[in-house]
């Protein structure tokens, strides 16, 4: 796996955020006590911990000997493109069966690299539940990049929609059926024969490793 650096955690970005925030109204970064107030976290080592990880993600500098020595490491002019770009996380899609309901949800975004966007036009992040996909990496509570587009082939990872529902499965088309391949040594996992109701919501791109610390910095591989 490779380590993107543009991949934040919520409270990551949030932190980002409030610091980007001080820069531009006031021409100055803000204190750790200012950031422990305005993040309502009374630990400042935790506002610390955070520091730290945008740091080493290259996203801002620190000296540690200024009252307010935060320098945010990109151009705070909106007219000049960012090499990032926000993704909205829509849903959560079942790996194992049909449980989990594809109901959008733009509450929570991923912060990536633009690199991803080159060719695909529309990409959101969707959230995998369950271990079918496994063989494959894709576990259960890491996020899958996925072009929004009914256009795929066989043997692509697709985000299928179900009725009311998400799956993430290996597609098959064949004369006479579509079939949702789970991919997964291990478990009792069939695969999903479909011939209506059903629709292709877009193809995965890549594979996020949320892992399992709350602040551990994100991993991605690309889906072959």
């Amino acid at each position: 796996m490779i380590k993107n650096k543009n991949i934040l955690t919520a409270k990551q970005e949030e932190t980002l955020k409030i610091i980007r925030n001080y820069l531009i109204n006031t021409g100055y970064s803000p204190t750790i006590k200012q950031l422990s107030n305005d993040l309502n976290v009374k630990s400042l080592r935790s506002v610390s911990q955070r520091l730290e990880a945008l740091e080493r993600k290259g996203l801002i500098r620190r000296d540690k000997f200024k009252h307010n020595g935060i320098t945010l490491l990109e151009n705070l002019n909106p007219g000049v493109p960012s090499s990032t770009l926000q993704v909205p996380i829509l849903a959560s899609a079942g790996c194992d069966a049909m449980q989990v309901y594809a109901q959008e949800q733009y509450d929570q975004y991923l912060t990536i690299d633009k690199s991803f966007a080159k060719q695909a036009k529309d990409i959101v992040a969707i959230k995998a539940v369950g271990n079918s996909m496994v063989d494959v990496g894709i576990n259960n509570g890491d996020y899958v990049l996925v072009e929004v587009t009914e256009n795929v082939s066989n043997g692509d990872r697709v985000v299928a929609i179900i009725g009311d529902m998400a799956v993430i499965k290996r597609y098959q088309k064949t004369p006479n059926a579509i079939v949702l391949n789970p991919e997964s040594k291990f478990g009792n996992y069939s695969p999903i024969v479909m011939k209506e109701d059903f629709k292709i919501f877009g193809k995965v791109l890549s594979v996020i490793s949320a892992g399992n610390k709350e602040e551990q910095e994100y991993t991605y591989e690309k889906i072959n």
